[in-house]
Protein backbone atom coordinates (compact mmCIF):
# COMPACT_ATOMS: atom_id res chain seq x y z
CA UNK A 1 0.00 0.00 0.00
CA UNK A 2 1.42 3.40 -1.17
CA UNK A 3 2.08 6.16 2.20
CA UNK A 4 0.77 9.39 1.29
CA UNK A 5 2.77 11.98 0.40
CA UNK A 6 4.47 14.05 3.25
CA UNK A 7 4.57 17.68 2.96
CA UNK A 8 7.66 19.19 1.80
CA UNK A 9 9.53 21.08 4.47
CA UNK A 10 10.74 24.47 3.51
CA UNK A 11 14.20 24.84 5.28
CA UNK A 12 15.83 28.10 6.42
CA UNK A 13 17.99 29.08 3.46
CA UNK A 14 14.60 28.24 0.93
CA UNK A 15 12.31 31.10 2.82
CA UNK A 16 14.98 33.43 2.78
CA UNK A 17 15.75 32.77 -0.94
CA UNK A 18 11.85 33.28 -1.70
CA UNK A 19 11.90 36.71 0.09
CA UNK A 20 14.84 38.65 -1.01
CA UNK A 21 13.70 37.55 -4.42
CA UNK A 22 10.76 40.00 -4.11
CA UNK A 23 13.23 42.50 -4.02
CA UNK A 24 15.04 44.04 -7.20
CA UNK A 25 18.77 44.94 -4.84
CA UNK A 26 18.41 43.09 -1.39
CA UNK A 27 19.77 43.72 1.11
CA UNK A 28 19.77 41.27 4.28
CA UNK A 29 20.92 41.41 7.30
CA UNK A 30 21.04 37.72 9.77
CA UNK A 31 21.38 37.95 14.01
CA UNK A 32 22.51 34.47 15.07
CA UNK A 33 24.45 33.51 12.24
CA UNK A 34 26.50 30.56 14.25
CA UNK A 35 27.90 28.49 11.33
CA UNK A 36 26.86 30.21 8.37
CA UNK A 37 24.13 27.15 7.28
CA UNK A 38 21.37 29.67 6.33
CA UNK A 39 23.90 33.03 5.79
CA UNK A 40 26.07 31.31 3.18
CA UNK A 41 23.28 29.83 1.30
CA UNK A 42 21.85 32.37 0.51
CA UNK A 43 22.62 35.40 -2.32
CA UNK A 44 22.23 39.49 -2.08
CA UNK A 45 24.44 42.20 -3.51
CA UNK A 46 24.74 43.25 0.84
CA UNK A 47 24.75 40.80 3.38
CA UNK A 48 25.60 41.45 6.92
CA UNK A 49 26.23 38.91 9.21
CA UNK A 50 26.11 39.19 13.28
CA UNK A 51 26.99 36.53 15.72
CA UNK A 52 29.03 37.08 19.05
CA UNK A 53 30.69 33.82 18.26
CA UNK A 54 31.16 32.64 14.79
CA UNK A 55 32.06 28.85 14.07
CA UNK A 56 33.83 29.59 11.30
CA UNK A 57 36.64 32.04 10.09
CA UNK A 58 35.04 35.46 9.33
CA UNK A 59 38.20 37.26 8.02
CA UNK A 60 38.19 34.04 5.57
CA UNK A 61 34.38 34.36 4.92
CA UNK A 62 34.54 38.05 3.96
CA UNK A 63 37.20 36.95 1.43
CA UNK A 64 35.48 34.53 -0.33
CA UNK A 65 31.97 36.17 -0.12
CA UNK A 66 32.37 39.66 -1.81
CA UNK A 67 29.53 42.37 -0.74
CA UNK A 68 28.86 40.17 2.96
CA UNK A 69 30.18 41.88 6.35
CA UNK A 70 30.60 39.87 9.74
CA UNK A 71 30.37 41.71 13.24
CA UNK A 72 31.81 38.95 15.82
CA UNK A 73 29.82 41.32 18.49
CA UNK A 74 25.90 40.76 20.11
CA UNK A 75 22.95 41.87 18.60
CA UNK A 76 22.41 44.50 21.41
CA UNK A 77 26.08 45.61 20.15
CA UNK A 78 25.39 45.92 16.67
CA UNK A 79 22.01 47.89 16.62
CA UNK A 80 23.78 49.98 20.03
CA UNK A 81 26.43 51.36 18.22
CA UNK A 82 27.77 49.37 14.47
CA UNK A 83 24.81 49.64 12.53
CA UNK A 84 24.18 53.03 10.31
CA UNK A 85 21.36 55.36 11.87
CA UNK A 86 19.85 55.36 8.31
CA UNK A 87 20.75 51.73 7.70
CA UNK A 88 17.80 49.16 6.27
CA UNK A 89 17.47 46.36 5.18
CA UNK A 90 15.03 44.33 3.37
CA UNK A 91 14.93 40.88 4.69
CA UNK A 92 15.84 40.50 8.26
CA UNK A 93 16.70 36.99 9.49
CA UNK A 94 16.41 37.08 13.73
CA UNK A 95 17.46 33.80 14.99
CA UNK A 96 20.02 34.57 18.04
CA UNK A 97 19.69 33.47 21.70
CA UNK A 98 16.21 31.29 21.96
CA UNK A 99 14.72 33.96 24.72
CA UNK A 100 11.62 35.80 24.24
CA UNK A 101 13.27 38.76 25.94
CA UNK A 102 16.24 38.66 23.71
CA UNK A 103 14.16 38.20 20.41
CA UNK A 104 11.92 40.64 21.72
CA UNK A 105 14.74 42.96 21.64
CA UNK A 106 16.21 41.84 18.48
CA UNK A 107 12.45 42.61 17.36
CA UNK A 108 12.25 46.19 18.23
CA UNK A 109 15.92 46.83 17.53
CA UNK A 110 15.40 45.93 13.93
CA UNK A 111 12.35 47.59 13.06
CA UNK A 112 14.13 51.20 12.58
CA UNK A 113 16.31 49.38 9.97
CA UNK A 114 13.61 48.04 7.87
CA UNK A 115 12.73 49.62 4.73
CA UNK A 116 9.19 50.60 5.14
CA UNK A 117 8.04 47.16 3.04
CA UNK A 118 10.62 44.81 4.09
CA UNK A 119 9.97 41.60 6.14
CA UNK A 120 11.50 40.17 9.17
CA UNK A 121 11.31 36.33 9.68
CA UNK A 122 12.19 34.93 13.28
CA UNK A 123 13.11 31.34 13.62
CA UNK A 124 11.77 28.83 15.98
CA UNK A 125 8.60 30.23 17.34
CA UNK A 126 6.59 26.93 17.50
CA UNK A 127 8.30 24.18 19.66
CA UNK A 128 7.62 20.46 18.70
CA UNK A 129 7.76 19.92 22.68
CA UNK A 130 7.53 20.98 26.12
CA UNK A 131 11.64 19.58 26.11
CA UNK A 132 12.13 22.19 23.01
CA UNK A 133 10.40 25.74 25.10
CA UNK A 134 12.29 25.36 27.99
CA UNK A 135 13.99 28.96 27.40
CA UNK A 136 17.11 28.09 30.09
CA UNK A 137 19.74 25.78 27.14
CA UNK A 138 21.41 24.60 30.27
CA UNK A 139 18.24 23.16 31.89
CA UNK A 140 17.14 21.83 28.58
CA UNK A 141 20.47 19.76 28.49
CA UNK A 142 19.96 18.79 32.14
CA UNK A 143 16.14 17.57 31.43
CA UNK A 144 17.01 15.74 28.10
CA UNK A 145 19.80 13.48 29.74
CA UNK A 146 17.14 12.67 32.65
CA UNK A 147 14.65 11.88 30.22
CA UNK A 148 17.21 10.05 28.35
CA UNK A 149 16.16 11.91 25.30
CA UNK A 150 18.58 12.53 21.87
CA UNK A 151 16.07 15.33 20.28
CA UNK A 152 18.50 17.98 20.35
CA UNK A 153 15.96 20.54 19.05
CA UNK A 154 15.72 23.88 21.35
CA UNK A 155 13.20 26.79 20.51
CA UNK A 156 13.28 28.37 23.85
CA UNK A 157 10.29 30.68 25.04
CA UNK A 158 10.41 32.51 21.67
CA UNK A 159 6.56 31.31 20.68
CA UNK A 160 5.89 34.16 23.54
CA UNK A 161 6.96 36.55 20.84
CA UNK A 162 3.80 35.88 18.38
CA UNK A 163 1.50 36.51 21.19
CA UNK A 164 3.02 39.78 22.26
CA UNK A 165 3.11 40.88 18.27
CA UNK A 166 -0.36 39.51 17.83
CA UNK A 167 -1.76 41.96 20.92
CA UNK A 168 0.95 44.72 20.87
CA UNK A 169 1.72 45.36 17.46
CA UNK A 170 -1.04 46.23 15.44
CA UNK A 171 1.18 47.67 12.74
CA UNK A 172 2.57 44.28 12.12
CA UNK A 173 0.90 41.74 9.89
CA UNK A 174 2.41 38.34 10.65
CA UNK A 175 2.10 34.58 9.52
CA UNK A 176 4.26 31.75 10.33
CA UNK A 177 5.23 28.97 8.36
CA UNK A 178 3.18 25.91 8.67
CA UNK A 179 5.38 23.81 6.65
CA UNK A 180 8.54 23.94 8.35
CA UNK A 181 9.96 24.11 12.05
CA UNK A 182 7.90 27.37 13.01
CA UNK A 183 8.77 30.49 11.48
CA UNK A 184 6.90 33.89 11.75
CA UNK A 185 7.24 36.01 8.39
CA UNK A 186 6.29 39.46 9.59
CA UNK A 187 5.76 42.70 7.81
CA UNK A 188 4.52 46.33 8.17
CA UNK A 189 0.27 46.27 7.54
CA UNK A 190 -2.10 47.01 9.70
CA UNK A 191 -4.53 44.94 11.15
CA UNK A 192 -7.57 46.37 12.18
CA UNK A 193 -8.07 45.16 15.68
CA UNK A 194 -5.61 43.37 18.09
CA UNK A 195 -6.50 40.87 20.77
CA UNK A 196 -6.61 41.79 24.54
CA UNK A 197 -4.07 40.40 26.63
CA UNK A 198 -1.61 41.56 29.48
CA UNK A 199 2.19 41.85 29.78
CA UNK A 200 1.64 39.19 32.41
CA UNK A 201 -0.57 36.52 30.51
CA UNK A 202 1.96 36.60 27.76
CA UNK A 203 4.80 36.24 30.09
CA UNK A 204 3.24 33.65 31.98
CA UNK A 205 2.07 31.32 29.09
CA UNK A 206 2.81 27.76 29.63
CA UNK A 207 3.60 25.40 26.91
CA UNK A 208 0.74 23.55 27.42
CA UNK A 209 -1.40 26.65 26.58
CA UNK A 210 0.45 26.98 23.49
CA UNK A 211 0.13 23.51 22.01
CA UNK A 212 -3.84 23.67 23.31
CA UNK A 213 -4.16 27.42 21.93
CA UNK A 214 -2.87 28.52 18.51
CA UNK A 215 -4.85 30.94 17.05
CA UNK A 216 -2.47 33.20 17.43
CA UNK A 217 -0.04 31.97 15.04
CA UNK A 218 -1.80 32.49 12.03
CA UNK A 219 -0.16 29.16 10.59
CA UNK A 220 -0.33 29.60 6.69
CA UNK A 221 2.07 27.52 4.17
CA UNK A 222 4.49 29.23 2.86
CA UNK A 223 4.09 29.72 -0.98
CA UNK A 224 0.57 31.75 0.42
CA UNK A 225 2.56 33.72 2.64
CA UNK A 226 4.81 34.95 -0.17
CA UNK A 227 1.89 35.82 -2.14
CA UNK A 228 0.72 38.15 0.74
CA UNK A 229 4.56 39.40 1.24
CA UNK A 230 4.26 40.05 -2.45
CA UNK A 231 1.13 42.15 -2.50
CA UNK A 232 2.60 44.17 0.20
CA UNK A 233 5.88 44.96 -1.62
CA UNK A 234 4.14 45.67 -4.83
CA UNK A 235 1.53 47.63 -2.83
Amino acid sequence: MNQPDQPQVVRRPVVVRNLLALYEQPRYLEIGVCTGHTFHQVEAPYKVAVDPEFRFDPEAAARENPGSTYHQVTSDEYFGSIVGEDEQFDVVFLDGLHTVEQTLRDLTNALPHLQPRGVIVIDDVAPPTYLASLPNRTNFFEVRRHLGSTDQRWMGDVYKLVYFIDTFFQQLTYRTISNNHGQAVVWRDRRTSVTERTLNEIGSLTFEQFALEQDALHLTRFGQIVKEVRASVER
